[in-house]
């Protein structure tokens, strides 16, 4: 994975539900050189905040949705400091997949094989959050190490091995220390 400076379109988050694989926006959060991990005590996992693309949603956009449905309304961030960071796929084990209905853009059933993931660095404009207005039960702000500590207990093999790739990205690029 290595920093890309371009966008995602359309088409190319539709050939993904064409390949069988569910996109997905990942936010990683940052404020003071610290990544946001939040923590779902139903599944007790630390991970970044993230959310499935829509049919014809933009990941920009649907990181703007996820964030305000994940984070709350009174979470702030630089709007205009969405950077694409990367990509990487997972492939779910045969009896996991086609578990979730997945169409394309004109109304194509396709059997769901994996995910497709959609990196972007996100600046934080403050660190509180209201944990009332989220889905989650806890929140971070953690340094490399730590946020490696978190990733390396992902029991989900392919999304701890994305996770360890983009915190690696996001330190060798000094936006975490």
């Amino acid at each position: 994975m290595n920093f890309i400076n371009q966008d995602i379109n359309l088409v190319q988050i539709d050939e993904c539900r064409q390949a069988g694989l569910r996109p997905v926006a990942v936010a990683c959060i940052i404020f003071n050189n610290k990544i946001l991990m939040v923590y779902k005590k139903k599944y007790n996992l630390w991970q970044l905040p993230q959310g499935g693309i829509k049919n014809k949603e933009l990941p920009r956009d649907a990181l703007r949705r996820e964030i305000k449905e994940e984070l709350g309304k009174s979470f702030s961030l630089f709007e205009d400091d969405f950077f694409y960071l990367g990509e990487g796929k997972i492939f779910f084990p045969f009896k996991k997949q086609g578990v979730r209905n997945l169409q394309t853009d004109e109304g194509e059933a396709v059997y769901m094989k994996g995910k497709k993931y959609f990196f972007y660095l996100v600046k934080a404009v403050k660190p509180e959050i209201n944990l009332a207005e989220t889905e989650f039960d806890g929140y971070q702000w953690v340094n490399y190490e730590q946020a490696k500590k978190s990733a390396e207990n992902i029991y989900q093999k392919g999304k701890k091995r994305i996770t360890l790739k983009v915190l690696n990205l996001l330190k060798n690029n000094s936006y975490i220390n």
